[in-house]
């Protein structure tokens, strides 16, 4: 993506801008209100509601101060996280716009619910109750779930002496994609199918079969067609249990079996299928269920990578094997080394010029030694030259820059041990770049932006994460891996409490040589960000000089994340060329507001999002 067309898109993605287009059948089926986008939906109808208000409430004279309830009033449709998200940006919609003040909180359902108790007579409320008589509108929102799509109306509500003025706007699609996708579990989806079925079978003769495909068309992964149907027997014994227990009626029983009698009645017969659609950081899972004259049960969701299982074995080379072909989704295999002079060897190809991705993870070898030799050779067991800069943290990491043809992954002992491990290999064209992997456990996808968490086993400590990935980096062929924004913070009460913000990684531009990071906002505003290699470690963050004259993170400058479209780096590469990095700023809010109540850390959201 070029810089114009991502500033073109930076411009059309405002902070506001939490929704991409609607799925298809909403679009036929929706008369869209004149003036209303698609792609900037609260942002648009924020601006077409402001319209309603001045027509319809000519009382109202500027400026108009403004309300925003907490989150939209039906809940149903989305978790405590996609609420707020969705509150705020609401928020920064109605703030843009001139002629508006807005009241000074997020959140004045808990303020208002309390005006009547006297609390808001102590001193120690402040202006409160000051700030409360001057709300000339409540801004609210409801939402409810159309297929794959949500629905919202906004509405206006008059405040002290304007409950006349009460305007509100036509239901307008939103895009589930850009409220903040969910990660859910496979165990989640299977059970909501059974009940389903359950709930639409009538007796004992309910057999069902299930099969698995890839959207794209290619083969599916060794071990799932088994994996998916121990997951919908296990729901569908999930629910007997449960009818057992309640007693309700009489028992029915649905049975997986692997393919139909032909002698069974069709009306009594089940048919499912999987859908797997392999995404950057894990999939999407449609488990859909058909019986004739009956109404489908259907349930779909993202999953992380380590929700499937991993392959029990490689393709082997030879006339009767296909060897696997690496794409951007990790092919993984748990795998074992015996100790001595060992040797596994795993074949893959690439179908175009691809970087290449090998690793083991540390986390998953299970021996004395974490590094284990593993390389990748061509033809004739040449070993290929790794291109990427080495990581004291991943010692098993190798990337290269390999032309389209068929390679082997070679993994050595790494001593007289046998060792168990996880290998994982993955592949994009170099026209684009390799996604950096999940830190922790994802949770939640807000636009370009997402939230994850860790937690430490033996302590119980969580270290929640908010990072989004480059959306653009050049020079072309700089580097294989896209470079990242990382917010990292620990749970409340847990350590120092510090925050720690990487935005680069500094081994990958010239030392001693200018480096500047801009934060750009609508209207052609650029706002300085204070960022600096750090003096230890590999990374780039944003400081400012303490009192004590030592770098501190520069709190004011995260800040601007808030108004800000883009964050933009130019330097200089390692071999003297120019260098630039393009962030997207979209979803950052949400993104930091979910890490922080995701380790109970509010305290980050009021510093980073609504200082």
């Amino acid at each position: 993506m070029t810089a114009r067309a991502l500033t073109k898109r930076a411009l059309c993605l405002t902070v506001a801008c939490l929704v991409a287009a609607p799925p298809m059948g909403a679009t036929a089926q929706t008369q869209m209100m004149a003036g209303f986008d698609p792609y900037n939906p609260f942002g648009s109808a924020a601006q077409l509601l402001w319209q309603r208000i001045q027509q319809q409430c000519p009382q109202l004279k500027l400026p108009v101060t403004i309300g925003i309830a907490s989150r939209p009033v039906t809940r149903e449709a989305f978790t405590t996280d996609q609420g707020n998200n969705i509150m705020q940006q609401i928020r920064a919609a109605f703030s843009n716009i001139p002629g508006i003040t807005m009241a000074p909180w997020l959140d004045i359902d808990p303020i208002k619910g309390i005006v009547d108790t006297g609390v808001l007579d102590n001193p120690l409320a402040g202006d409160n109750k000051e700030q409360l008589s001057k709300i000339q509108l409540e801004v609210r929102a409801s939402g409810y779930k159309v297929g794959a799509a949500t629905r919202f109306n906004l509405s206006a509500h008059g405040w002290n002496g304007y409950e006349s003025c009460s305007p509100s706007l036509d239901p307008f699609p939103v895009s589930q994609d850009f409220i903040g996708e969910e990660y859910s579990s496979t165990d989640e989806l299977f059970n909501k199918v059974a009940a389903g079925v359950w709930a639409a079978s009538v007796d004992t003769g309910n057999p069902m079969t299930l099969s698995v495909r890839m959207l794209s068309g290619l083969p599916v992964s060794p071990g799932w067609q088994e994996f998916f149907s121990d997951k919908l027997r296990r729901a569908l014994s999930k629910q007997n249990a449960e009818e057992k227990e309640t007693k309700i009626r009489a028992e029915r029983h649905v049975q997986l079996v692997i393919a139909h009698d032909p002698a069974s009645p069709e009306d009594k017969r089940w048919d499912g299928m999987v859908t797997v659609d392999p995404r950057p950081l894990g999939y999407r899972i449609s488990v859909s269920v058909n019986r004739r004259n009956t109404t489908p049960v259907s349930e779909d969701g993202l999953v992380t990578l380590d929700e499937l299982p991993t392959m029990q074995q490689w393709a082997a080379l030879g006339p009767e094997a296909q060897t696997p072909r690496l794409d951007q989704t990790p092919m993984r295999i748990n795998a074992r080394i015996e100790g001595g002079r060992a040797l596994q060897q795993y074949p893959f190809l690439v179908a175009q010029e691809s970087y290449v991705e090998v690793d083991i993870p540390t986390a998953s070898v299970r021996g004395p030694h974490p590094a284990v030799p593993v390389d990748v050779l061509g033809r004739n067991n040449a070993q290929m030259k790794t291109i990427h800069i080495v990581n004291p943290s991943r010692p098993n990491l190798r990337r290269y820059k390999l032309g389209p043809g068929e390679y082997t992954i070679r993994v050595a002992s790494a001593g007289p041990v046998a060792q168990d491990f996880q290998l994982r290999a993955r592949a994009v064209d170099t026209k684009d770049m390799l996604m950096p992997e999940a830190p922790g456990r994802l949770l939640r996808r807000f636009q370009d932006w997402y939230a994850s968490v860790s937690e430490d086993p033996r302590t119980g400590q969580r270290t929640c994460y908010a990072y989004t990935a480059a959306q653009e980096a050049g020079p072309r062929y700089w580097r294989e891996q896209a470079p990242f924004i990382l917010l990292q913070a620990s749970s409340a009460g847990v350590g120092n409490g510090d925050l720690q913000h990487l935005i680069e990684d500094k081994r990958y531009y010239k030392p001693n040589t200018p480096f500047e990071a801009v934060i750009r906002e609508g209207g052609g505003m650029v706002r300085r960000l204070n960022a600096a290699p750090t003096a230890a470690g590999n990374f780039i963050r944003p400081t400012k000089q303490g009192s004590n004259g030592q770098p501190i993170l520069d709190m004011d400058a995260v800040a601007g994340y808030n108004r800000g479209t883009t964050l933009e780096i130019q330097g200089t590469a390692t071999d003297g060329r120019p260098a630039h990095v393009i962030y997207s700023l979209q979803g950052y809010r949400a993104a930091v507001n979910a890490m922080s109540l995701e380790c109970g850390r509010r305290d980050l959201a009021n510093a980073l999002v609504w200082k």
